[in-house]
């Protein structure tokens, strides 16, 4: 008989405690009073998504040409007499000219460059709209990353808001 008891006992206790477990099936952290942790299922993800305009710095080069003289042996640099000019205001200028007589030129390319800041537009993600339910009701926010199947909620007082 005290078997039988035993044994009878045990079988109550393990279905009360599997009962227990099966009639909330969510995860509960309780913290204290009237505030604790829970999970809520994610119903719907939907991505926000918003163009952006990025500054992207370029680089531009291109060849200047550059002449440069180079006198030969014979090199001759002649001054011109000066010539007086006198204005019709009355003010004298003096003009003289150089002449250089025996060289020759050549053409030679510096390479020049700058740096250009141009925009690009890009389509980014920005943010995700979040529907969520707990315990029978939908719940909307807003988060910066995609929660997945499951999100992590603070209900404090009855209101129930995402905890991240």
């Amino acid at each position: 008989m005290k078997s039988m008891t035993k044994s009878v006992v045990a079988t109550l206790g393990l279905a009360l405690l599997g009962t227990a477990c099966a009639s909330d099936h969510y995860v509960r952290y309780e913290n204290s009073g009237d505030s604790f942790f829970d999970y809520a299922k994610v119903e719907r993800v939907d991505r926000v998504v918003d163009t952006v305009r990025e500054p992207v710095n370029r680089r531009e080069c291109w060849n200047e040409p550059r002449s440069e003289y180079h006198p030969s042996a014979a090199y001759r640099r002649d001054e011109v007499a000066p010539t007086v000019v006198t204005n019709v205001d009355g003010t004298t200028v003096v003009h003289s000219d150089v002449v250089e007589s025996g060289g020759y030129y050549t053409q030679t390319y510096e390479q020049q460059c700058r740096t250009r800041t141009d925009f690009d537009t890009n389509s980014r993600v920005v943010a995700y709209d979040v529907v969520y339910n707990y315990r029978g009701e939908d719940y909307h926010d807003r988060m910066n990353h995609d929660p997945g199947a499951r999100v992590r909620v603070h209900i404090e007082n009855g209101y129930v808001e995402v905890a991240e």
